[in-house]
Order: C-alpha cells, then structure tokens, then sequence
C-alpha cells in the first residue's frame, strides 16, 4: 500500500523499518509497520501519517491551523521550544503548536493538559537584557534528527544561553525567537543591572548592553569570542564582556615573567590562545593572562616550584592541574577561605585534599630542607 503524503514529494510505501528509524512527525522510534519511503529516510507512524494538512478546532482556536515544514518554534500548547520536521501554524495569527500537541488535538484534547507542566505556564516579559518581549518556554530534549536540522537552520553556538554559554536543552528559558536570543531562566533573575568591577576591565563599570543585528562582529575583551544579543559593557574603553566573563571568578597574580599582573584563566575562556612559551593551544589546560599586552603562557611554562613545603600545611604541596575534588560546585581555596575556579591550576597536598591558590601560596614558600 502506498499513499502520497502532503510534507513528502515522493510515495510512501506501508512497510516494516529496516533498522531503527525516527518518524519525521512525532520524532519517535518506530517499532512496527509505518509509512516508509525507499528513497530516502522519511518515515512516519500510520497515526502520524493519517493527520490532516489542515485543523479546524474552535474550542481549542478560534483559526484554521495550517501545516509547515521545518521550522523552530515555541508551542502555545505545551510551551516547549523544539524544532518540528511538521508543525501548525495559524493562518491568521501569531499561533503554533508541534506535531504531537497538534495529533493531542485530533485524537484527545485532555492529552494536551498531560503534556501541559504546571511550570510551563505561557508567560511574556520585558527585560533590559533585550528590547523585544520575551517568552518563557522550555527546551525541549532533542532527538539526533533533531539536532541534526537545527543546525540548517541556526548556528549550533546559537542555541546556548547569552549569559552563561552552557547548552538549554530541558532547561527553563526566555526567548526572542526572531532574534534567537535565548537565555535561561535562572540566569536572567540573577543577571545584575551592572558590574562594578571585573578582573578582566577593573577601572570602570560595566553596564548591561543588549544589541542584536549588530553592524560588524563584536569580539569579548576577555575570551576574544563573538558576542551574540548582550554584552557587559565599558562606553569610555568601548570595550564588550561576556556576562560569563564579565563575572568569571579568577586572580590576579604577580610574577617576575611579566611587568604587569597576570590573570588565572581557565578552559571556558582560553580556547584558541596559544601560549607564549611552547606555542600550544591546550584547552584542559589553564594560562597566565594579560589581556592589555595580549601575553599568555601556561603555568608550567614560567618559573613556579613544581613542589615545596609551606609553613601553615604539614605536608608538601605539588602543582597541578585544573580539577574539580567532587560535583558539588562549591569549590574553596584552604588557605584563604575564598571561592576558587575549578578551571585554574592550584597547589594541592593528596594527604589531606588540602587545596591553595597559586597566589595564596608563592609569597609565604619555604624550601623543603
């Protein structure tokens, strides 16, 4: 049996899958007998397949929903941002929903209020971080298929949060999504109105500037990446920070291999800064920074004791790599008390787990005897 559906241009044949396929409409596994094509590897559920081009459902919307193929969109049934191989959108307003809410419709509409969590609620907000409304929705956890057509359709690096630059997927978000402009929830309450002292530009405030469509590429002063849809930012130096840079934990130290003081900068920063000294560019590794003279060397590339004993710790400390103890995400310098950044080199005694920053340690050295 073979049928000709509306989102594919060649026939579809009933048959069973060879190997493990994804339906294009509700992105599941299918498992059985579906419509298959022998061309390619479109597929669809004989359920999927059987939905209409078009919904006329007035207790759920007042307006004829259409199909469209390949698009991302925010669901106003469950709240969900995804991309949708086969999605619903209103003919004459700004309404869509994905495959599966649209099949809930058809078959079920109390199926809509089970995918529907209680902290889903659609809601619309205006936040200085953007100067479009911003809707709050959820990231949905995405198929390889999935994952594979958003990147036709955005830049991967676009689908991170602005602020902390980690991925979204199942998280809580914000979004513009004529911008792209994603930033999750969590970030976005506790982003502050301005910076009153980064490591990376001391001198000044930094004060929030969101900008989108920007003429030319703004490049962050601290990790020199492109910056997308919102910067902390110096209008005297004309100088732009990631948030995640801006309020990137790290130290300033002083060492005879360069006049000026030199920042303690990590793998989510120095990825394609190559060191001074040996020339390599190792992402696992961390590096003496000054930004001003563009310097950079690894700190087993400068004069540093390897190991010593010091007067306030029993044993001898060694120098070591960056390294994170457990996933509590709490991490402290022993000596001083203070936060430390997992990403950094420290001074560690294996006897005790006892942990110190470089810079907490090098003034007080003594030789062992």
């Amino acid at each position: 049996m073979e049928i000709q559906h509306f989102a594919y241009s060649g026939k579809l044949s009933f048959r069973e899958a060879d190997g493990e396929i994804e339906c294009v409409g509700c992105q599941d596994v299918i498992n059985g007998p579906a419509y298959i094509s022998e061309e390619d590897n479109f597929a669809m559920h004989k359920v999927c397949a059987e939905m209409p081009p078009q919904i006329q459902k007035d207790a759920f919307h007042p307006h004829p929903l259409k199909f469209k193929l390949i698009d991302v969109i925010v669901c106003d049934a469950c709240s969900r941002l995804l991309f949708s191989y086969i999605s619903y959108r209103c003919m004459y307003c700004d309404f869509n929903i994905d495959f599966r809410c649209a099949k809930a419709i058809i078959n079920d509409e109390n199926n809509i209020e089970k995918r529907d969590d209680e902290d889903l609620q659609r809601t619309r907000t205006l936040h200085f971080c953007h100067p479009h409304q911003l809707t709050r929705c959820k990231v949905s956890p995405m198929t390889e298929f999935g994952e594979d057509m958003i990147e036709n359709i955005w830049e991967p690096n676009k689908l991170k949060c602005v602020a902390c630059k980690w991925k979204l997927q199942d998280t809580q978000t914000f979004m513009c999504l004529p911008c792209k402009f994603i930033i999750h929830e969590s970030c976005m309450n506790d982003l502050p109105m301005q910076v009153q002292s980064s490591l990376f530009h001391p001198h000044h405030i930094l004060h929030p500037r969101p900008f989108f469509n920007a003429g030319g590429e703004v490049r962050c002063y601290a990790c020199r990446k492109k910056v997308n849809g919102f910067s902390f930012y110096c209008n005297k130096c004309d100088v732009d920070l990631h948030v995640s840079c801006a309020k990137y934990r790290t130290r300033a130290t002083k060492h005879s291999c360069h006049p000026h003081n030199l920042l303690q900068l990590g793998k989510s920063i120095i990825k394609g800064i190559s060191c001074c000294a040996c020339g390599r560019k190792n992402y696992n590794d961390s590096l003496f920074s000054c930004r001003k003279c563009d310097f950079n060397v690894h700190p087993k590339c400068i004069p540093l004791p390897s190991s010593f004993e010091h007067k306030r710790h029993l044993h001898s400390l060694a120098l070591v790599s960056p390294f994170a103890e457990d996933d509590s995400e709490d991490y402290y310098c022993d000596m001083c008390e203070t936060e430390r950044n997992p990403e950094i080199h420290v001074y560690y005694c294996v006897e005790c787990n006892y942990i110190a920053h470089i810079d907490c340690v090098l003034s007080e050295v003594r030789q062992p005897q």
